[in-house]
């Protein structure tokens, strides 16, 4: 008999600003939002509604998430429950198939042996938050491994976990390692098929992988990122759904491991992981092991960088458990149990259970900052920081904004100089920063949101009708009142701090509003001026049209600039036509327009503009009526596009079909593409 395993590991960093409790603008990611979104509509939802294709036509819409081992870290799934929660619910429905991760991701054997437990700890609290039991496997981070860190595992329940083939001492696809608190089973991935589909070709060749397999007895994992499918690899979904549809005996390593024994007995390599040559030296020192940068790049910075986060976790710590024997009966449970809240839990129930005495509005703050301080640090010691070239790159940035976060809580400036002192011998590739002190001053220091800040941005938003006069935003609960002044009042949600102020918006200044504010003031305050210059131009349509008409073949100075006008107004109308969800018909008609008018206003945009349309349609509710209309719409709009890179995928449509189709007519599915 012989078993195939593929597993999945889904991983984000966290990417919250601390002082908004949200996830800003980043660019780099466009045209989504932030990495978090691009990356869901590119592998996390493609992989609940994975096509399985057959000369063009749908034959099945696979779960990949049912057939495979999976686990979310829980930096991803809090964003995930946050923004997506429907999705959380139906991957819940999968959920034998999870195993339990580290909370944030660190290299737990680089951590003190006291924080490892509570990543540990963390990370089980949070797998069972959201799939309602207890863990059996876990997840290292990195695969990063020591002795240490399997006992505390045992110690917490886990009974197996995964690793390289050259972490383990011994041949073989699962073993048992013995240790004085008990065994633990470790599954070895097929380290040529991994790297094969995640750097390699084979995820296009699924039938190579099928025959390899087939020929083996025992288990064959394969283990690799969970982006793999989608994002690295574009439709890599397919690939996997192609696997799952054509291997007759895929299991999940949960499942494995109750009906299968071990095969033998090996000791490990300490100190190793599976994405650096050196061991963990990747998340501490320059080993030459890095992603991104250009040549003569070096990673200097990341041993410095280290060392002064540590001088910062090692003070916060140190106050924090002075105020968790001030207050509560056991410290160490009151600090495991914490997680709680982040979860969703309740402060009142937390402090009724861990709390000596009945705590002051002062005391209570004074706790929570000492706790909130300490899951910040943690933050900061994400793996990604260190994962790539630059020190100033976007996860290397935002861990030192999570230290700057759990400073600021501490109050301690004296605390700030030092650590500022060692990130200062953290030397740059880049001359304009320098050192990691230039990277702290230009990148990180901008990105701290002020209470003053807070209060006017609230205001302005309120003013532009973004947000209600009352509500809650990120970390804060908000209320406005009056006009000119507004009373503005918000309360830190984490922090349980109270403030209070006037605002009169007379210094007003767009520059000091911080992502994603800034974007959601812009957005509102260009939608509005859109749709009346639209609204404007449209008096004079039929002059524009007769302008454009005789600028064709004739010369006059200002006829290029007619064009011009008249493409961008029709453009502009396409886009508030589908902003607004409007009737397919009127789409047609600006796009008619167009097409008379020999202007071609189809492009990356546009495409972009009509895929959420129709995902915006489908959560409204659609009729087959109004299915099949946006169907024939888009399938006329890509003959006529021409460019693939340019088609508006049905992809949502089909999915949305998928889960009605018993509801439809087989003229409905045959019209989206299924057998």
């Amino acid at each position: 008999m012989n078993f195939l395993c593929i597993h999945c590991h889904f991983h984000q960093p966290p990417r919250e600003n601390p002082y908004l409790g949200l996830v800003p603008i980043e660019e780099s990611a466009q045209p989504f939002e932030n990495w978090n979104e691009r990356i869901f509509r590119e592998s996390y939802l493609p992989n609940l509604y994975a096509h399985y294709r057959k000369e063009g036509r749908i034959l099945k819409v696979v779960n990949n998430y049912e057939h495979v081992s999976f686990n979310f870290t829980y930096s991803l799934l809090s964003w995930l429950l946050r923004e997506k929660p429907w999705f959380v619910q139906r991957l819940k429905t999968s959920g034998k198939r999870a195993i339990a991760s580290g909370f944030n991701h660190t290299i737990l054997p680089l951590d003190p042996e006291e924080d490892r437990e509570v990543q540990i700890v963390w990370g089980i609290r949070a797998f069972e938050r959201v799939f309602g039991r207890k863990p059996s496997g876990f997840w290292l981070p990195e695969l990063a491994v020591d002795r240490k860190t399997l006992s505390l595992l045992l110690k917490h329940g886990i009974k197996y976990l995964i690793l390289a083939p050259h972490q383990v001492k011994t041949k073989g696809s699962y073993l048992r390692l013995h240790l004085p608190e008990g065994h633990m089973d470790i599954f070895i991935y097929d380290g040529e098929l991994s790297h094969g589909i995640a750097f390699g070709e084979l995820i296009n060749h699924m039938d190579e992988v099928i025959r390899r397999v087939g020929e083996r007895r025992g288990l064959t994992l394969i283990a690799v990122d969970g982006e793999t499918f989608g994002h690295h690899k574009k439709f890599g979904e397919m690939g996997l759904a192609y696997l799952i549809e054509n291997y007759p005996n895929i299991k999940g390593l949960e499942e494995i491991h109750k009906i299968m024994h071990p095969e033998g007995e090996t000791d490990i390599w300490e100190f190793t992981s599976w994405s650096c040559a050196h061991g963990i030296e990747r998340w501490r020192s320059d080993c030459g092991c890095s992603t991104g940068g250009l040549p003569g790049w070096h990673q200097k910075w990341r041993g410095p960088m280290r060392e002064a986060l540590e001088i910062v976790r090692s003070k916060v710590k140190e106050r924090l458990f002075r105020a968790l024997e001030k207050y509560t009966k056991d410290p160490q449970s009151a600090l495991f149990d914490f997680v709680d809240i982040p979860l969703g839990g309740s402060k009142e129930e937390y402090l009724q259970e861990k709390a000596k005495r009945p705590l002051s509005k002062e005391e209570r703050a004074e706790l929570f900052k000492h706790l909130y301080a300490y899951k910040y640090i943690s933050y900061a010691f994400s793996s990604d920081g260190w994962f790539f070239a630059e020190i100033s790159g976007i996860e290397a940035v935002k861990n030192l904004l999570f230290a700057k976060k759990a400073i600021d809580l501490m109050g301690d400036s004296g605390l700030e100089e030092r650590f500022l002192k060692v990130l200062s011998e953290a030397p740059s590739n880049l001359q304009s920063y320098g050192n990691g002190l230039g990277v702290w001053q230009s990148l990180v220091l901008p990105q701290k949101v002020s209470r003053e800040r807070l209060i006017t941005s609230i205001t302005a938003l309120e003013l532009s009708d973004v947000i209600p006069q009352e509500g809650t935003l990120g970390n804060f609960y908000y209320r406005v009142e009056g006009f000119e002044p507004w009373k503005v009042y918000i309360k830190d949600m984490e922090t349980e701090e109270e403030f209070e102020a006037l605002e009169e918006l007379r210094e007003f200044n767009l520059s000091h509003v911080p992502q994603p504010f800034l974007s959601w003031l812009l957005d509102k305050w260009a939608y509005t001026y859109l749709e009346e210059d639209v609204n404007f131009t449209e008096s004079y349509e039929l002059l524009l049209e007769g302008l454009l008409f005789h600028a064709r073949g004739r010369y006059f100075e200002a006829g290029n600039l007619i064009e011009d006008n008249v493409k961008a107004y029709l453009r502009l109308k396409l886009y508030l036509l589908l902003r607004r969800l409007a009737p397919v018909d009127e789409i047609k008609k600006v796009l008619d327009k167009a097409e008379s008018l020999n202007l071609d206003i189809r492009d990356v945009s546009v495409k972009f503009w009509t895929e959420r349309y129709v995902g915006k349609k489908i959560l409204m509710g659609l009729s087959e009526g109004e299915a099949e209309e946006i169907a024939t719409f888009i399938k006329d709009y890509n003959r006529g596009v021409g460019k693939y890179e340019l088609m508006v995928n049905l992809w949502e449509l089909q999915n949305w079909a998928w889960e009605n189709r018993e509801k439809l007519s087989q003229k409905t599915l045959n019209l989206l593409g299924f057998e």
